[in-house]
């Protein structure tokens, strides 16, 4: 086993050095002038393989070419609901899809979006980048707090996927515990297999981290003898700040926060120096207020600058960054990310299933647009989905199934199907909402 999670590190180990020396050798005020060039290469194929841009290039509402930020901020700032709405338009239709990948969150209008296996090779060196903050190798264990959709379905698929979870992870270095039912027992569960494993790091959703390490409190010192180099947070940021202490208090390590989504890959990372750095080698971020101008603190709208199946120009992730850091318009480090909250669904007092979980279980099918769960005051649960086509009962059972897998008491929970969700006071169609 060590001898593969080696290897990894030796392949890693010339990406990760050429990443290194790339970071070193751009000043922050050469970044947009280096960002604005690698645009335009990726402009050249998008403008002719992505709809939505030919006919922007076509009907002359955007250039040829950028000059210019000034000349890049004529691009309009595209949010994920239109995009979901039309991702015909916006796939790259200059190879085929190898894949299709599903946004999760705090919202019940998740994003499918079509996949390259060459955007994960491309993005990788530059995870490692980030963890060498904290010294992690690539041969170093890892224990992960996660939730995987992999692991739900049925048959040959869902038999292949166990297999690779429950041995070909260990074999290099990961053990995955599944952060679908964050209950007491389980968290506790997760905790024993943590001493066991004996990992040199942990990543997991912030706030199921945080509900592992009250869980485990009695576990403080022999956590604290693994010498743990750091517990990464991610997905979601953590309910108060004294969460993320109590959660090195437990462990014994810092405690970082990754940045990233599922269709941008990774885009910053916790610095042990307390800030983001972006990784403005692969993305522009900006920075925006209501009105789209560039602001210090404000709406965070992406770019990407490598080939992406499903690329994004302008895209806004609906998050809020603050206090940035930047070069004219292009941000390279900030302080904060608001907006990241995922809610539970409690099955009963002791039992909190992760928005996550849900969203894995129901979200499988290109059939299913969107999806609400509203609860009762006496928390009477009932699941709504929006879909383009009459679910049949087969669709109804393989949710069931899926949902089964997490909890059986979810299996059990009323479906139905609706053309219109419920919205917050603030316009928001939220994954869970009180009747």
């Amino acid at each position: 086993m060590f001898f593969l999670q080696q290897l990894r590190e030796r392949k890693m180990k010339p990406q990760l050095q050429h990443e290194k020396e790339f970071y070193n050798s751009i000043s922050f005020d050469q970044i947009e002038d280096y960002q604005l060039k690698e645009f335009n290469k990726q402009w050249k194929m998008i403008k002719e393989h992505v709809e939505f841009y030919k006919q922007l290039v076509y009907k002359k509402q955007v250039p040829e070419k950028f000059d210019s930020f000034d000349q890049f901020k004529e691009l309009p700032i595209i949010t994920r609901d239109f995009v979901s709405e039309n991702i015909n338009l916006f796939t790259n239709n200059k190879q085929e899809i190898e894949s299709w990948g599903t946004t999760g969150g705090s919202t019940g209008n998740p994003l499918q979006f079509p996949k390259w296996k060459s955007e994960t090779i491309h993005c990788e060196p530059s995870v490692w980048y980030v963890r060498d903050f904290y010294n992690i190798k690539r041969s170093d264990k890892m224990f992960r707090l996660w939730g995987h959709s992999h692991t739900l379905g049925k048959g040959l698929t869902k038999i292949k996927n166990k297999l690779k979870f429950d041995i070909g992870l260990p074999l290099i270095g990961y053990k995955r515990f599944s952060a679908y039912d964050l209950s007491e027992e389980k968290l506790k569960e997760a905790g024993e297999e943590i001493l066991k494993f004996e990992p040199r790091y942990i990543i997991g959703y912030s706030k199921a981290l945080y509900m592992l390490a009250k869980a485990n409190k009695d576990k403080k010192d022999e956590f604290h003898k693994l010498k743990l180099k750091v517990v990464l947070g991610a997905a979601e940021g953590f309910e108060r700040s004294e969460d993320r202490d109590y959660v090195s208090e437990i462990f014994g390590c810092p405690v970082g926060l990754q940045y990233a989504a599922m269709e941008t890959n990774y885009l910053a990372q916790t610095h042990p120096d307390g800030e983001y750095k972006a990784l403005w080698k692969n993305n522009i971020i900006e920075c925006v207020d209501d009105n789209g101008n560039t602001a210090d603190t404000g709406r965070i709208i992406l770019t990407s600058l490598y080939s992406k199946a499903f690329p994004l120009v302008r895209y806004e992730l609906g998050d809020i960054i603050s206090e940035c850091k930047k070069d004219k318009n292009s941000v390279y480090s900030f302080k904060e990310i608001k907006g990241r909250n995922n809610d539970f669904l409690m099955l009963d007092d002791k039992t909190p299933i992760h928005s996550e979980g849900i969203t894995h279980a129901i979200k499988f099918s290109e059939k299913i647009t969107a999806y609400q769960i509203r609860y009762t005051e006496d928390n009477i649960y009932t699941i709504y989905i929006k879909s383009n086509d009459k679910l049949n009962t087969s669709d109804i059972n393989e949710i069931r199934n899926r949902l089964k897998q997490i909890d059986e008491r979810l299996s059990k929970l009323a479906i139905k199907q609706s053309d219109q969700l419920k919205h917050t006071i603030a316009g928001k169609t939220k994954w869970l909402i009180e009747e």
